[in-house]
């Protein structure tokens, strides 16, 4: 018997260059080392925002194989994780980040995907709750606009919220060396009746 409602947690992390990586950056257009891409054009994104020029310039790109969207990356988790499949468990099985094929990737087509699999499910996305740990400061609504786009298909539209904090200079992301963000589903199924 299918379960009601199914819980998914997700998390990513990404640091920003640091001063000899973006040197490293001052004479090559583009180079890609291990399971990182660098880019001189790669901008600083956040929940498919691309953020004001003060923090491009303050804290420059995500260390990252794709565009580096922390906060995507987190929510694909999350929505995985709600999921349950061992085929598709977690980002890094379904985007590898030693596939050369994921360099400089959109992140949106991650959430893309992970939002097909919710549809081709018995499930549909009910809340969709998100904290974000950094010094870069977004707006949540749009960001809240951008998520909910990708469930157009539902009969509901889920309740997405996002809550971010400093982290008081506790860590590396509440030190601005990079941002943490934490995302937590709840799938409904799409035969509950309310």
């Amino acid at each position: 018997m299918s379960r009601v409602f199914k819980l998914g947690y997700g998390y990513d992390s990404h640091r920003f260059l640091n001063e000899a990586e973006k040197k490293l950056m001052e004479n090559q257009p583009f180079l890609e080392i291990e399971t990182e891409c660098y880019s001189q054009d790669k901008p600083l994104i956040m929940g498919g925002v691309v953020l004001d020029e003060q923090y491009q310039k303050a804290f420059g790109p995500f260390k990252a194989r794709s565009d580096g969207d922390v906060l995507y990356h987190a929510v694909v988790n999350a929505l995985l994780s709600a999921l349950g499949n061992k085929q598709t468990r977690d980002i890094g099985t379904v985007f590898p980040n030693t596939d050369t094929a994921n360099s400089n990737r959109n992140s949106a087509e991650f959430v893309e995907e992970a939002a097909r699999l919710v549809q081709a499910s018995e499930y549909e996305l009910l809340d969709l709750k998100i904290m974000v740990k950094s010094k870069p400061r977004v707006n949540w609504n749009l960001v809240e606009k951008n998520l909910g786009s990708f469930f157009h298909f539902q009969n509901i539209y889920p309740d997405i919220h996002i809550q971010g904090t400093s982290g008081e200079e506790m860590d590396g992301a509440g030190n601005g060396l990079g941002v943490e963000v934490f995302a937590v589903c709840l799938l409904q199924h799409k035969n509950l009746k309310l």
